[in-house]
This record gives C-alpha cells, sequence and structure tokens, in this order.
C-alpha cells in the first residue's frame, strides 16, 4: 500500500500580501523611499554586512539578502533601525540590574535611580526594558546605613 505525500500548503514566502501588512511595513519599518519588503531586506542586509571586512561585505550582504527573503526575520527594531541614521539601538531587550541603593553602584549594581536614568535612555532610544529587583532588601529587613527598615523592591516597582 502506498502512501501519497499530502499536498503542500502555502508558505508565508508564497502568499499574497495583506494590506494590513503592507501598512504596517510602511509606517513601522519603510524608510525613505522604501516601498516593499525587498527594499527593506535590502537596507537591513547592507547594514548588517557593514560589520565584515570590506573585501566580504558584498558576499556577507548577498547571503543576508538571500536569508531575509526566505523567511529569516530580525528583531524590529533591526528591521527599522538598521542602515538607517536614526541614534536608535539594534536590541529589543534589555535587563536592568537594580542594586539596593538609591544612587550608589554596589558590586557593578547601579542604585535605583541610576537604574531608573540608564533604563531611561534605553527607552529613548527604541529598547525596551525588563527590571532585575532580585538584590533589592525585602520589605522589613533591617538597613544599618539609615537605622530603619527596608521598604522592599516594590515600592521601588512602582516608581
Amino acid at each position: 500500500m502506498s502512501q501519497k505525500t499530502p499536498e503542500r500548503t502555502k508558505s508565508a514566502l508564497t502568499l499574497p500580501p495583506q494590506q494590513i501588512s503592507q501598512e504596517v511595513l510602511i509606517e513601522k519599518y519603510s524608510k525613505g523611499t522604501e516601498q516593499s519588503i525587498f527594499d527593506v531586506n535590502q537596507r537591513v542586509a547592507r547594514a548588517l554586512a557593514q560589520v565584515e571586512a570590506p573585501e566580504h561585505q558584498k558576499q556577507w550582504e548577498t547571503k543576508f539578502l538571500q536569508a531575509l527573503q526566505n523567511g529569516f526575520l530580525p528583531a524590529g527594531r533591526i528591521q527599522s533601525a538598521a542602515g538607517t541614521d536614526l541614534a536608535a539601538t539594534l536590541i529589543n531587550c534589555f535587563v536592568q540590574p537594580v542594586g539596593d541603593s538609591i544612587a550608589h553602584v554596589e558590586d557593578g549594581h547601579p542604585g535605583i535611580y541610576t537604574a531608573l536614568t540608564e533604563a531611561a535612555e534605553t527607552m529613548r532610544r527604541g529598547g525596551g526594558v525588563g527590571y532585575d529587583f532580585s538584590r533589592i532588601r525585602p520589605r522589613g529587613a533591617w538597613v544599618g546605613s539609615t537605622q530603619s527598615s527596608a521598604s522592599g523592591p516594590v515600592s521601588y516597582m512602582r516608581v
């Protein structure tokens, strides 16, 4: 008994573009005169290849463009900012450590307000921020430097 191979379904690479997809592309990712996903992919591939040795850049641009055209989809920040003059980050998400002090750096962890300043700069450049509050003392823990009890991480989460 022979088994028939089921007919392959259409992939995202062969489906026609949807109107909403075109609108999002133009609004969020296209720059200048770009009007298609190919235009965006070409800019991104060229930008990614710029970090390679000059004599290999064209080769890498071709490889990157091929990957993009075949379905590789980098982070939205890369799609939006790579190859532009924007002062933006190409990384979507950051984890901001928060130390157990107001402003001082302890063991490489910035104090609470320093961490907020750094996070604000990351967000200004288009990155997202998650916070690591694990170094902040729990509510009620004794703070010798102020001779008082700690307010705990939740009070700083509200900030």
